[in-house]
């Protein structure tokens, strides 16, 4: 296998890592190599880097052939320095390149350089890939953060991540009607046979990641998850993502959906004053303002949505989207005269209607109206495999919560 860490602005942490990494290996007899990309930090952390290459030097086996395959732990050590920052998904995608010319047909395992995952979960998520390369698979491997830390019982989930990582659940959830029980792990394992699709994937930085789960079924890609133990850094300090402008292009699906949804209401409200003030029927305006927004708002999510892959022909979206308008529009009626007839002030009632509707028609139009056709053979949704914990480890709750449903 080839554990592949993205790093920007490293500390001596990543060093640790290796070194855990190699000496967790050796005892469990498993070879690994490791590929270090150096994502453009700067001259001020060039001496960590030249930590990590002497590291390799040390760890390098003689260049017999034979012993080169017998020894376990880590057989080599590269540093890639890129020579601008260029983020985590740009890294990602120079190591798998990398990876495809330097080390054809291995899995890849792609692990933080803070040392919040462990040797132990990095290597098991890459016998789980192994796994599933060697029975031809095209899957995607993802060590789910379930397992408490046996050696600090005291550290919390930092507020931030357990409310991006809810955040993003209930995006993917929406998305594609599965369930993941942690959508931002960096820890992941790649089968060969889905290298050439995840370098395709667009997102040069943490989006990355994202969309590679947001595109993973259409493309036929199997999604296994693996617990392992949460580890987070006090105040998570060596952490580069910037909660602003990195959520923006996480969610971006879904606010671009939300931008098209009141352009529509803009291109609606302007065309219904314009054909009253040009002598139009009240009831004639009204259904050509309509109209006129909804092919405008349908032209507008065909773009939004698109995933990459083969569009749908135009008139099965539009057939759809008129059907699903008519039910929404349907709904959202039904709902307001039950709220209204309770009691519930008809503002209210419009904004709690709203917020319930935005997200089904969200989801309906994403996953139905304008879904990709799909490539390849679709991924089967069914329970992912999990293999037991170790001695000690208290999982069973969170296998029972690991589902690709």
């Amino acid at each position: 296998m080839l554990i592949l860490i993205p790093a920007y602005k490293p500390d001596t942490s990543l060093v640790r890592l290796i070194e855990d990494i190699d000496a967790r290996a050796h005892a469990e007899g498993t070879s690994a190599r490791v590929l270090v990309v150096n994502d453009g930090s700067g001259s001020d952390f060039a001496p960590i880097f030249e930590q990590v290459e002497q590291l390799g030097a040390r760890l390098a086996p003689a260049p017999s052939v034979e012993r080169r395959f017998a020894r376990s732990g880590l057989v080599s050590v590269t540093v890639l320095h890129l020579p601008a920052n260029g983020g985590k998904g740009a890294a990602l995608r120079a190591g798998i390149t990398w990876a495809q010319a330097e080390a054809p047909g291995e899995v890849i395992v792609t692990a933080d350089a803070d040392g919040q995952h462990l040797p132990a979960d990095i290597l098991a998520v890459g016998r789980e890939a192994a796994a599933q390369a060697s029975a031809g698979q095209k899957t995607l491997v993802m060590g789910v953060r379930t397992i408490a830390d046996p050696t600090a019982p005291e550290t919390l989930v930092p507020l931030r991540s357990r409310v991006g990582n809810a955040l993003t659940a209930a995006l993917f959830g929406l998305s594609t009607g599965q369930k993941l029980a942690d959508t931002q792990t960096g820890l992941r394992g790649l089968t060969p046979q889905i290298l050439p699709w995840a370098l395709d994937l667009p997102g040069d930085r943490y989006e990355y990641e994202f969309n590679m789960l947001l595109r993973a079924s259409r493309f036929g890609v199997q999604l296994t998850q693996v617990p392992i133990t949460k580890v987070y850094e006090p105040g998570n300090p060596t952490s580069h993502f910037n909660p602003v402008r990195d959520s923006l292009r996480i969610y971006a699906p879904l606010l671009a959906f939300l931008a098209a949804s009141f352009s529509g209401f803009i291109i609606d409200t302007v065309v219904l004053m314009v054909l009253v003030a040009l002598g139009a029927p009240l009831l004639l305006a009204v259904v050509g303002a309509r109209v006129i927004s909804a092919l405008c708002n349908f032209a507008l999510n065909r773009i939004v949505m698109h995933d990459g892959g083969p569009r749908p022909q135009t008139h099965h979206s539009l057939g759809r989207y008129a059907v699903l308008a008519v039910a929404i529009l349907a709904t959202n009626t039904a709902l307001l005269e039950a709220l209204t007839w309770v009691g519930l002030p008809l503002l209210a009632a419009k904004m709690l209607v709203e917020l319930v509707l935005i997200p089904v028609s969200f989801a309906a139009q994403r996953r139905w109206v304008f879904a990709d056709q799909e490539q390849g053979t679709q991924a089967k949704n069914a329970d992912a495999a999990l293999p037991a914990p170790a001695p000690g480890e208290q999982a069973s709750e969170q296998q029972a919560l690991l589902k690709v449903a």
